[in-house]
């Protein structure tokens, strides 16, 4: 979406300097790798991320160390984005797979972003959309673990009721769905690290020192909505991608 959108805006020589990623992972080595090439000559591509979690950091930081990522001038800040200050403009912010984490927020962080960026900047947001099974799958979960208050469905924007939320503040945006799965076997692989990791994913929680007929309720919760594709275990995880230009 980023690429189709800068290619329709070259005539203003579109450039990218500074970039705001509210919970940065993995995805964002992807993402300072393609906007590299849109960094202007002679500049170094500033790369701002806001993190509370203090283990998410040290993820990413890990993550930052890989090839051709050591030129950015990176700047971590730990606090919640309904907390960070700053007078800085940015070409480009992204909440990617992060806005879930603060419910009832969403229009107030919007507003909030759209005045931080420059003039030609653009916010990205992806959720993945109601269809995703792992929004049953947290749900579950809270009622088994006596959680509800951990997980409330009706309080918790997944693409659909955010594009509801952009529309009633009168933004333009551009959207794309896109339909993604997980392959989640290792989940019902005996003393699987990978499969514990999904697990705790699939869950929103972690499950290391729950008990043993706890987590084999949770893996037929996930047998449930499986499905068989070449002998592997998948989930149907589709995404949805709002790019929201300043105006």
């Amino acid at each position: 979406m980023l690429e189709k959108h800068f290619k329709s805006n070259l005539s203003k020589q579109t450039e990218v300097s500074s970039v705001l990623s509210v919970g940065p992972g993995e995805f964002d080595r992807q993402l300072i790798q393609f906007l590299q090439q849109y960094v202007p000559e002679g500049q170094t591509l500033k790369y701002v991320t806001v993190e509370p979690n203090h283990v998410h950091r040290q993820i990413f930081e890990a993550t930052m160390q890989s090839p051709g990522l050591s030129e950015v001038n990176l700047e971590m800040h730990p606090v919640m984005i309904v907390d960070f200050q700053t007078d800085e403009q940015f070409d480009c912010i992204h909440y990617t797979h992060s806005l879930y984490h603060m419910p009832g927020q969403e229009e107030q962080l919007i507003l909030k972003s759209l005045n931080m960026l420059k003039d030609g900047g653009v916010l990205i947001i992806t959720l993945e959309t109601e269809e995703a099974v792992i929004f049953k799958l947290i749900n579950q979960y809270s009622e088994i673990a006596g959680k509800e208050e951990y997980w409330q469905e009706t309080s918790h924007v997944e693409a659909n009721k955010l594009r509801k939320i952009i529309d009633n503040i009168g933004l333009s945006y551009k959207f794309e769905s896109y339909p993604e799965y997980l392959d989640v076997s290792a989940c019902f692989n005996h003393n699987s690290e990978e499969g514990r990791v999904l697990m705790d994913f699939l869950f929103q929680a972690n499950l290391r020192n729950a008990s043993s007929e706890l987590n084999q309720r949770l893996l037929s919760l996930v047998d449930e909505v499986a499905f068989e594709e070449n002998g592997r275990k998948m989930l149907y995880l589709p995404s949805g991608t709002f790019l929201i230009p300043k105006q």
